[in-house]
């Protein structure tokens, strides 16, 4: 674990401390009527919860006990007989209006639909009969349109679109390449890199820190464990090279690519699951 991870846990570990000595004096100085009022409260609100929670199961039970009750109403009421009685007085009513003593009975079967409504609009003003026949054509196309959603559910779950049931789907889902990335840093410091030099003025000695990217947390962890092996590794097989080779653009890449071979190469030996996706050197000093 890092440093700065041990700091965090630290402040935490203290933030909750002090939330609970906050809470404990909170609750010292807090009336008890007042702490029976906020009881009261969270019993009613569970109550409350619990309820809204059990009415999916109310309305099941009950479902049958409406449907029932309503089969029951609609058996005791004569819908035919109250329309045919509506009918026969919208239809005396229009004789009488129009000064006939006899309709034909095409004339009858076309004209019923509006006698009726007309009898049952009869005694609204304009604004009334407008607005009671929009909502009613509302519910109709509402009550139809709920009868067909429920007939595509019923089809979408039963009919022969769904896929067998061995099949697993599979959601694919990439985590993006700079998740955590930050948790999968190695940093290796003061690594002396091997030199020769043949004057006696020229750098005798360069220094790097360099970081890696390791493919996961676990190597990381491990490789940070073995450092010292690591040192160990780098300076029995990185060969001498001119002091001020790693100076120029063109030394600090090969020498990256090196780093970065012999990593890997390491991780190998020691059996550690993973890779060395990039090297960055930090900072590096000549002497």
């Amino acid at each position: 674990m890092g440093l700065l991870e041990k700091i965090e846990n630290f402040i935490n570990r203290i933030l909750l401390l002090l939330g609970e000595r906050i809470a404990q004096f909170i609750s010292k100085i807090t009336p008890l009527k007042l702490k029976q009022i906020v009881a009261s409260l969270q019993f009613l609100f569970a109550k409350i919860a619990l309820f809204l929670k059990n009415i999916p199961s109310l309305i099941k039970q009950k479902i049958p006990l409406i449907l029932a009750f309503l089969k029951k109403k609609a058996i005791a009421f004569d819908i035919k007989g109250k329309i045919g009685k509506t009918h026969q007085l919208a239809l005396e009513k229009y004789k009488t209006a129009k000064g006939q003593s006899k309709v034909s009975a095409f004339k009858k079967m076309f004209l019923a639909p509006f006698l009726i409504i007309s009898e049952w609009l009869s005694g609204l003003t304009t604004a009334q009969s407008v607005l009671l026949l929009t909502f009613s054509v509302s519910s109709i196309l509402g009550a139809i349109n709920v009868i067909f959603s429920g007939h595509r559910l019923l089809e979408s779950r039963h009919g022969g679109a769904r896929a067998p049931a061995s099949v697993e789907l599979e959601v694919s889902y990439d985590r993006p390449e700079y998740y955590k990335k930050q948790n999968r840093h190695v940093t290796i410091t003061n690594v002396r890199l091997p030199v020769y030099y043949a004057n006696l003025n020229e750098v005798k000695s360069i220094d790097i820190d360099f970081t890696a990217t390791l493919s996961n947390r676990m190597s990381r962890m491990q490789v940070d464990k073995l450092e010292l092996q690591f040192r160990d590794h780098l300076v029995l097989n990185l060969e001498p090279m001119v002091a001020t080779f790693p100076l120029e653009e063109e030394g600090k890449e090969i020498l990256r690519q090196k780093l970065l071979s012999e990593m890997n190469e390491f991780m190998k030996s020691r059996e550690i699951e993973g890779e060395v996706l990039d090297i960055k050197i930090v900072y590096v000093l000549a002497n």
